[in-house]
C-alpha cells in the first residue's frame, strides 16, 4: 500500500510539472532576447538567439530598452532574475535616439519547441518498456531511471528558456543528477552481468552535492539574489556535468585494464561502453558546455547535442531487452562500418542541396540536412539485414517462395526412409515449387535403373536417354547428378516449366542447393533399403539355424515394428481416406435430395462410394485386428474367415473345439496366431489352386493348435522356400519364426500334388480357468 502511494504521489507529482511546463511552452514563444547593463546603467541588447521569436523582428544587439510590457526593465521578473526578457509581449527600444515600439507576435523556432517535447516522448517509452518487462533487473531499474532524468531534462528546456523558475531549477537539479545516475547504473550492471565488484561508497558524495545543491537553489525565490546565483550556478552545474562525466570515463578505463586479461567478453563489453559514452557525451562537452563555461558562448546549440545522448541509454536498452549485450562489439562494429558507408552519399547529397539553394539555407539547415540524412541512412543499412527478412515476400517474392521450400524440404529430408516418401514428401514440393510439368529421381545400377516420377514427365523416355548417356545436357530436361558410387548413380531431372520454358539460373541455383541436400538423404535411404533386405534374409532363416534361439530378442523387435507399421497404417486410413470418404457420401446424399432428376446415378456413386468404404474397414481391420481384445481369438477368426469366404476362389470353413474350458492367452500371441491365419490364407489365394480349404482350432487345457489344409497343388517339404526381396507376404519361413517365437511346433504334412496339411501347436505359457 505504502509502495503504490509513493509511486501515485511520483506520478502526479510529474504530471503536475509536465503541465506546467508545457503550458508555459506553448502560452509564450521563445524571444532570446539578453540585455546586460552597459556603463551609463541602461539596458541594453547583448545577445539575440537566432532560434528566438526576436531574430524576426526589427530590433538589433546593442539597441537600448527603455520599457517591457510598459513598465521599465528592472521592475519585470525576468530581467530582474535573468537578464532576459521572455513573457513579454512588447518592448520599447532606443536606436541613434529614435524610440521604436516593438510588438512581439512572432513564434519561436521549433528547436526550442518540438524537439524537446520529441526526446522526452522517446525517454518515457524507454523507461516505460524498462520498467514493464524488465523489472527484476537492478541495472535495467537504474537505466529507466536515466531515462526518467532525461525526460525531466528535456522537459523543463522549453519552460527554463523562457525564464519560468520551475523550468530553470528543474533543468539544473536534473543535469547534475545525470551523470551520477549514469555512475549508479554502470556499478549495477557491471555487478549483475560480470560478477565486477566496484565501490558504491563515492556515490553517496556525489548524490549529497546533488541534493544540497537543490536544497541551495531554494533562494531562488529570493530575487535579490537570484541573478548572482544563478550566474555562478550555471558555472558550477555545468563544471560537475563534466566532472561526472569524467569519472564515468575513469571507472570504465580502470575495469578495462584491470580485467582485460582475465574476462575477454567483459573487457569488450567495457570497451564498447567507453565508446558510446564517449561518443553520447562528448559532443554536448566540446561544442556547448566547454565553449559555454571558457567564452560564455556555444559553439552548437545545445539542443543538438544533448539529443546524442540519447545514444547510450537506448542502445543498451536495446541489448538488455534483445540478450544481445555479449555482441555489442559487433553491433556497434557494425554501426559503425554503416556510418562509414553513408558518409559518401549524404556528403554527396548534402553538397548537391548547398548548390540548389545556396542563396535561402542556413548553416544550421546544412548541418540539420548532413546529421540527419547520415543517421537515417546509417540506421537503414544496420537495419537491411532484418528489413530484406521481413520484406523479402513483397520485394523478391520468388526468392521468398524458392526460400521457403528449401526450409520445408530440408525438415521433410529428416523424416524420409523409403522411396515411396521421397516421391510423396520431397519430388512434389520440388515439381510444385519449380513450377514444372513433371520431375523424376533417376537410380541407375550396373544391371539396369529404377526411376521415381512426379506429374507429367515420360518414364520410358528418361530411361532410354540414360542408357544413351544422353541426360545430362539434353535440350527439354534439366538433370543433375546427386550421388555416383560403386553400386549406382542417381540422378534429378526436371521438365520445363509450365509456360514451356527452361528453369532460369536462380532455379538452377536452387535445385544445385537441394541435390546437396538430397545426396546425403538418397544415400541414407539406399543403405535403409539394403539394411531391411539384410534383415528380412536374415529373419526368414532364423528358423532354420541351430542358435535361432540365442536371437529371441531380434525376432520380437522385428514382429513389433511390423505391428506398429501395421496399426499407423490403419489409423491413418481410418482418420483420412474413411473420414473423406464418409464426407463425401454426405455431399452426395445432401446432392441428390436437391437434385431429383439425378438420383439414381447419384445412388450409384453413393453405393459405390459405400463398397469402397467397407473394402477399406475391412483392410483396416485385417491391419489392426482390434475385435481380438474384445471377443477373443476363435471369434475374430471366426468373423475374418467369414467375410473372407465371399472373396475367395475355394470353399473356406472354420471350426473349433474346445475340449477343456477356453484359455485366455495373452493378446500379443492370439495376435501372432492371427497372423499366421491371415498368411496360410493369402498363400491359399495365391499358390493352392485348391478347391476346398479349412481351418480349424482344437483347445486344451495345456495348448493351443491351428491345423490348415487344403487339397491343393502340395509343395515339397524337403525344398526351402526362401522369402524373395520385396515381397509383401511373411512366406512359410516367417510362419515358422512366428511359432518359433511363441515356443510351439509347426506339422507339416505336404506332397505335390496331394494337397496340403499345417499342424500347429503352441503351449499355454498360463493356464486360466474360464
Amino acid at each position: 500500500m505504502r509502495k503504490k502511494f509513493i509511486i501515485g504521489l511520483f506520478v502526479a507529482i510529474f504530471l503536475v510539472l509536465q503541465i506546467w511546463c508545457s503550458s508555459t511552452t506553448l502560452k509564450y514563444p521563445y524571444n532570446g532576447i539578453y540585455l546586460s547593463l552597459n556603463d551609463q546603467q541602461m539596458w541594453v541588447i547583448s545577445e539575440l538567439d537566432q532560434d528566438g521569436a526576436a531574430s524576426k523582428l526589427s530590433i538589433q544587439t546593442g539597441d537600448q530598452v527603455r520599457l517591457v510590457d510598459g513598465q521599465p526593465p528592472e521592475l519585470v521578473p525576468s530581467v530582474m532574475k535573468w537578464r532576459v526578457v521572455e513573457k513579454a509581449h512588447s518592448i520599447e527600444i532606443e536606436r541613434n535616439g529614435v524610440l521604436h515600439d516593438v510588438r512581439i507576435d512572432k513564434k519561436s523556432d521549433i528547436t526550442y519547441d518540438v524537439v524537446p517535447l520529441v526526446e522526452e516522448l522517446v525517454c518515457l517509452f524507454m523507461a516505460g518498456y524498462l520498467l514493464k518487462n524488465m523489472r527484476s533487473s537492478g541495472a535495467a531499474r537504474l537505466l529507466a531511471m536515466v531515462f526518467l532524468n532525461m525526460a525531466l531534462i528535456y522537459m523543463s528546456r522549453g519552460a527554463s528558456v523562457r525564464g519560468d523558475m520551475v523550468g530553470k531549477i528543474m533543468i539544473v537539479d536534473f543535469l547534475m543528477l545525470m551523470p551520477v545516475i549514469f555512475f549508479h547504473f554502470l556499478i549495477v550492471f557491471f555487478k549483475e552481468k560480470g560478477k565486477i565488484e566496484w565501490s558504491s561508497r563515492i556515490l553517496k558524495y556525489l548524490y549529497t552535492i546533488v541534493f544540497m545543491a537543490a536544497a541551495i537553489r531554494i533562494l531562488y525565490l529570493y530575487p535579490p539574489l537570484t541573478y548572482m546565483l544563478y550566474h555562478y550556478d550555471g558555472v558550477f552545474t555545468l563544471s560537475f556535468f563534466i566532472i561526472g562525466f569524467l569519472l564515468n570515463m575513469s571507472m570504465l578505463s580502470i575495469l578495462y585494464f584491470k580485467i582485460r586479461k582475465e574476462q575477454s567478453y567483459m573487457s569488450s563489453i567495457i570497451k564498447s561502453v567507453w565508446l558510446s559514452l564517449a561518443i553520447s557525451f562528448l559532443p554536448l562537452i566540446c561544442f556547448s558546455i566547454l565553449p559555454q563555461i571558457v567564452i560564455g558562448q556555444r559553439i552548437i546549440n545545445a539542443v543538438f547535442t544533448s539529443g546524442l545522448i540519447l545514444i547510450f541509454p537506448i542502445s543498451f536498452a536495446y541489448l538488455i531487452a534483445s540478450n544481445q549485450l555479449f555482441d555489442i562489439q559487433l553491433i556497434f562494429r557494425r554501426l559503425l562500418f554503416a556510418a562509414l558507408l553513408a558518409i559518401a552519399p549524404v556528403s554527396v547529397f548534402t553538397g548537391i542541396f548547398v548548390f540548389s539553394f545556396r542563396d535561402n539555407t542556413t548553416e544550421k539547415e546544412v548541418l540539420f540536412i548532413f546529421i540527419g540524412s547520415l543517421s537515417l541512412v546509417s540506421i537503414v543499412l544496420y537495419a537491411m539485414e532484418y528489413l530484406t527478412t521481413r520484406l523479402e515476400p513483397f520485394l523478391f517474392p520468388r526468392k521468398y517462395i524458392l526460400q521457403s521450400a528449401l526450409k520445408k524440404i530440408s525438415k521433410n529430408l529428416g523424416t524420409i526412409s523409403s522411396f515411396r516418401e521421397l516421391k510423396e514428401i520431397i519430388l512434389v514440393d520440388i515439381v510444385n515449387t519449380l513450377q514444372v510439368m513433371g520431375g523424376a529421381i533417376v537410380f541407375q545400377y550396373k544391371d539396369g535403373a529404377e526411376i521415381i516420377c512426379e506429374g507429367d514427365i515420360d518414364e520410358d523416355e528418361i530411361e532410354q536417354l540414360l542408357h544413351s548417356a544422353a541426360l545430362i545436357g539434353h535440350p527439354l530436361y534439366s538433370c543433375m547428378e546427386m550421388n555416383r558410387n560403386e553400386e549406382y548413380t542417381s540422378y534429378l531431372v526436371m521438365t520445363r516449366k509450365r509456360t514451356h520454358t527452361l528453369l532460369g539460373k536462380e532455379e538452377l541455383q536452387w535445385l544445385s542447393l537441394i541435390t546437396s541436400y538430397l545426396e546425403v538423404s538418397m544415400e541414407n535411404v539406399y543403405l535403409i533399403r539394403k539394411l531391411k533386405v539384410r534383415l528380412q534374409q536374415l529373419a526368414s532363416q532364423l528358423p532354420t539355424e541351430t542358435t535361432a534361439q540365442d536371437v529371441q530378442w531380434f525376432r520380437k523387435i522385428m514382429f513389433e515394428l511390423q505391428e506398429e507399421e501395421r496399426i499407423r497404417i490403419a489409423s491413418d486410413l481410418h482418420d483420412t481416406t474413411m473420414q473423406d470418404l464418409f464426407f463425401l457420401k454426405r455431399k452426395l446424399a445432401a446432392l441428390g435430395e436437391k437434385n431429383k432428376d439425378n438420383r439414381d446415378q447419384l445412388d450409384q456413386m453413393i453405393n459405390f462410394v459405400e463398397l469402397i468404404n467397407a473394402s477399406l474397414r475391412q483392410s483396416c481391420f485385417e491391419l489392426n485386428p482390434h475385435l481380438l481384445k474384445e471377443i477373443g481369438l476363435t471369434q475374430t477368426v471366426n468373423m475374418f474367415l467369414e467375410k473372407e469366404a465371399y472373396a475367395t476362389p475355394f470353399n473356406l470353413a472354420f471350426s473349433a473345439e474346445h475340449a477343456q474350458p477356453q484359455v485366455m492367452m495373452d493378446l500379443p500371441t492370439q495376435r501372432h496366431i492371427f497372423r499366421i491365419v491371415q498368411e496360410l490364407l493369402n498363400n491359399a489365394k495365391k499358390h493352392s489352386q485348391a478347391s476346398k480349404v479349412s481351418f480349424k482350432i482344437v483347445e486344451t487345457l495345456h495348448s493351443f493348435c491351428l491345423i490348415y489344409e487344403d487339397d491343393g497343388i502340395g509343395f515339397d517339404v524337403n525344398e526351402i522356400r526362401m522369402k524373395e526381396i520385396g515381397e509383401s507376404g511373411m512366406g512359410i519361413e516367417q510362419i515358422r519364426s512366428r511359432i518359433l517365437h511363441l515356443d510351439g511346433e509347426l506339422e507339416q504334412i505336404a506332397e505335390s500334388g496331394k494337397g496340403t496339411k499345417l499342424i500347429i501347436t503352441i503351449p499355454h505359457k498360463e493356464v486360466i480357468s474360464a
